[in-house]
C-alpha cells in the first residue's frame, strides 16, 4: 500500500510481512562450505577451501538462465557449478587449472546421482551427451582482440618539472637549438627553412611509447613531418629520405639533431627557478 506520513515526508510503499510467503532472499552468505565449516554442506564437502553449497549456486543459475542454456564457470574448482547446472537442465562448461578437477567433476556427478556409480569418464549423463575433457587450450577465433580494451588501467607516471614544458616553449627552445643564421635546419632532411615551415614532432612515435616531453621532440619541415607520420622513428625517417632522394644534407641534419639533443639535456638539468626563466623567455 502507499503510505502517506503525517509529517512532511514523501509518500512511500509500506509492505506488511503477512502479505508475503516464504523468506525473502538475502544477499549475505553466512554458511559457505570450507575447512572450518564441515557440516554446512550436508554431505557435500570435498575438502576444497572455498566450496559453496549447491543450493546457493542453483539459486544463481535459476535467476540468470533458462533450461538448455550454457553455464560457464572458468574457475570450476570442485565442480559445484557443474553439479548445479546439470541438476537444473543446463549445459555447462567448467575450466580449472587444478590437476584433479576432471576427476572431481565425475565423482561429484556420481554422488549427486547424475551419473551411474560405476560410470566411466565418458558415459552419458541424464541431460546432455557425454563429458568432454580436454587439456589443450582452445584456439582463439577473434584475432586476439580484447573484449573491453577501454577498461585497461592507465598508469599515471609522475613527471619532472622539466618534462612539463608547454608545446610552445619546446618549439621555441628547439628553434634556437636548430637555428643556422636566420633559418632553421630540418633534422630529417637537412633543409634550411624559415621558422614558419618547421613543425614539432616526436623522435619516437607516441604509439611506440614515445614520451611527450622535450627529450623526445624535434623540429622537422612539413614534408618530413608528413612522411614520418605516426609510424616512423626519427632514424627511420632519415633512412627513408636517403632512399627516396629527399635528403639534402645528411651531416647538417645530424648536426641539427645533435644540437637539439644537447639543448634538451641542458633543460633537463635546470633548477626550478631556471626552468621558470626558460618559460618566461620562450613562452
Amino acid at each position: 500500500m502507499i503510505h502517506h506520513p503525517q509529517r512532511g515526508f514523501w509518500p512511500g510503499l509500506k509492505r506488511y510481512a503477512e502479505a508475503d510467503t516464504g523468506i525473502p532472499p538475502q544477499n549475505l552468505i553466512l554458511e559457505p562450505i570450507g575447512f572450518t565449516n564441515f557440516s554446512a554442506g550436508r554431505g557435500e564437502h570435498t575438502g576444497y577451501a572455498t566450496q559453496k553449497p549447491v543450493a546457493l549456486y542453483e539459486r544463481f543459475i535459476q535467476a540468470s538462465s533458462r533450461e538448455d542454456d550454457i553455464v560457464l564457470d572458468p574457475f570450476a574448482g570442485c565442480a559445484t557449478t557443474c553439479v548445479a547446472a546439470e541438476r537444473l537442465g543446463r549445459q555447462w562448461v567448467g575450466i580449472d587449472i587444478w590437476d584433479k578437477a576432471h576427476e572431481t567433476v565425475i565423482q561429484r556427478l556420481q554422488q549427486a546421482g547424475l551419473a551411474a556409480p560405476d560410470a566411466s569418464e565418458d558415459e552419458r549423463l541424464l541431460t546432455f551427451g557425454d563429458i568432454t575433457y580436454s587439456t589443450t587450450p582452445p584456439v582463439r577465433t577473434d584475432a586476439g582482440e580484447e573484449a573491453v580494451p577501454f577498461l585497461q588501467l592507465q598508469v599515471q607516471v609522475a613527471s619532472e618539472p622539466w618534462a612539463r614544458l608547454s608545446r610552445g616553449v619546446m618549439t621555441n627552445v628547439l628553434v634556437e637549438a636548430q637555428r643556422s643564421g636566420d633559418r632553421v635546419i630540418c633534422a630529417g632532411c637537412g633543409r634550411a627553412l624559415e621558422r614558419e615551415f618547421m613543425q614539432l614532432d616526436h623522435k619516437l612515435p607516441r604509439k611506440d611509447g614515445g614520451e611527450n616531453h622535450i627529450m623526445n621532440r624535434i623540429l622537422l619541415c612539413g614534408p618530413c613531418n608528413r612522411k614520418k607520420g605516426a609510424n616512423l622513428t626519427l632514424s627511420g625517417l632519415v633512412k627513408a629520405n636517403g632512399r627516396d632522394g629527399w635528403m639534402v644534407d645528411k651531416p647538417l641534419a645530424e648536426s641539427s639533431q645533435t644540437r637539439a639533443q644537447a639543448e634538451a639535456e641542458r633543460i633537463r638539468r635546470l633548477t626550478p627557478p631556471e626552468l621558470a626563466e626558460v618559460r618566461r623567455r620562450f613562452g
